[in-house]
């Protein structure tokens, strides 16, 4: 455990360093335009096809096919004074082995978005960040321009919700000292915790700066569910799904910034956990604060498990009235279980007129939002102990949709299990 321990330490200190170096930044979002992504469809987002689709004999009638991949983002004039910028964005993963998804800034260097998992044949919903050179950026207007491959599928296609460039800042900018915040500085903080139910959180910082913030957000570093398709289950929290943090450990907007972390169902870990806030000011100037310092879990609390699917249809996609069937491998006896929660990802294209869509052991769960949105749904759902049997626990997903259905998205479905505390 000393060796994890001091593990996660430097990962943490190698965290706490760059921000304390470059902890300010500000956001620049894409505010999306047809006309430049040659897309003049109502309620749309930045498509991306492979090039060949423009005159592909079966699609080319499509307006998708006609898409151009281009995406325009506005930076104000303060790119000298960065010490590195980031490309953030939200990304329904596209068809299953779609290939080779990339992109370049202002014709500049070119840069890779997760493609791996795509290609072989998953669905996925992604929030990358991608360090970019500052030198790559220009003051005012930048192109961004995204691509892919056709690789194994029909049609090389993925989708951009959201797009925004980070612009970490040098201490001693300029920008940051007219601003009044080149000395602030901040660290989580919690006491009174009964860490196998919940943790009290707060900010210390110097007061003075408080009429200067807006809200924090407080993230924690621990092994659960990859809700942001990052592929790590060990890792900071937290996604920007429409640009609102999901997935975190809370937001407040009130001094003294206090927060409470339910912890009752975060997963057994096998190295300290951190705590990490992001401070958002009122003049649009954002900074992550210090880390917390490392801490584990009480050795009496009762066990709390991640379990996923032992095995998973590829694609694991129903339309069209195809059965898909997956597999939970249940440990231990269920009248051991306090609670369980399911949790799951989808990229929601409807479910048709199929009442119940899922299933879990016979019993079916809303994974989704009724309304076909074509665009992705978390949810947790609470599971009856009861209805869970030793051993295999079968999924069922159904859809009767013509087209796209609904597509669960990597890392699939989870059950997250407490048990009772004598059964440790």
């Amino acid at each position: 455990m000393r060796i994890k321990t001091l593990v996660l330490l430097s990962v943490l200190l190698s965290i706490n360093t760059l921000y304390s170096q470059s902890g300010f930044f500000t956001e620049n979002w894409v505010e999306y335009e047809g006309r430049i992504n040659n897309n003049r469809q109502e309620g749309e987002r930045t498509r991306v096809s492979d090039r060949g689709m423009s005159t592909h004999p079966e699609f080319s009638s499509r307006y998708e096919a006609q898409v151009n991949g281009l995406a325009l983002v506005m930076v104000k004039d303060t790119i000298s004074q960065l010490v590195m910028a980031e490309l953030i964005c939200e990304m329904w993963g596209g068809h299953p082995r779609t290939a080779n998804k990339r992109f370049q800034i202002n014709g500049g260097k070119t840069y890779s978005l997760p493609s791996e998992k795509t290609a072989v044949g998953n669905c996925e919903y992604l929030f990358p960040t991608i360090k970019i050179a500052e030198t790559e950026l220009v003051i005012g207007t930048n192109a961004i321009q995204f691509t892919c491959d056709r690789g194994e599928t029909f049609w090389g296609h993925f989708l951009l919700e959201e797009i925004g460039i980070r612009c970490y800042y040098r201490p001693d900018a300029q920008f940051l000292k007219r601003s009044g915040l080149t000395d602030f500085r901040a660290v989580p903080k919690f006491s009174d915790i009964n860490l196998s139910e919940s943790v009290d959180i707060y900010l210390k910082f110097d007061k003075s700066y408080e009429e200067k913030i807006l809200r924090v957000h407080y993230f924690g570093y621990y092994k659960g569910y990859d809700w942001n398709g990052s592929g790590k289950e060990s890792q900071w929290h937290g996604y920007q799904f429409k640009r609102n943090w999901n997935g975190h450990i809370g937001t407040v907007s009130e001094p003294p910034y206090r927060c409470n972390w339910d912890t009752r169902m975060i997963p057994d870990q096998d190295q300290p956990m951190g705590i990490l806030a992001l401070v958002e000011f009122n003049n649009g100037i954002k900074c992550w604060s210090d880390v917390s310092a490392a801490f584990n879990f009480p050795s009496d609390r009762p066990h709390v498990k991640l379990i996923y699917c032992s095995d998973m249809p590829v694609p694991f996609w129903s339309r069209d009235g195809q059965l898909k069937k997956a597999t939970f491998k249940l440990p231990g006896n269920p009248e051991d279980i306090e609670e369980s929660q399911l949790y799951l990802k989808i990229w929601d294209g409807g479910e048709g007129d199929i009442k119940d869509p899922f299933k879990l052991s016979g019993i079916p769960y809303r994974i989704t939002s009724g309304n076909s949105p074509h665009d992705l749904v978390c949810t947790i759902n609470e599971v009856d102990p009861a209805s869970l049997k030793k051993g295999s626990n079968e999924i069922e997903l159904i859809s009767d949709t013509e087209h796209h259905g609904i597509e669960v998205c990597l890392p699939g479905p989870a059950l997250v299990v407490r048990y009772k505390k004598y059964n440790r």
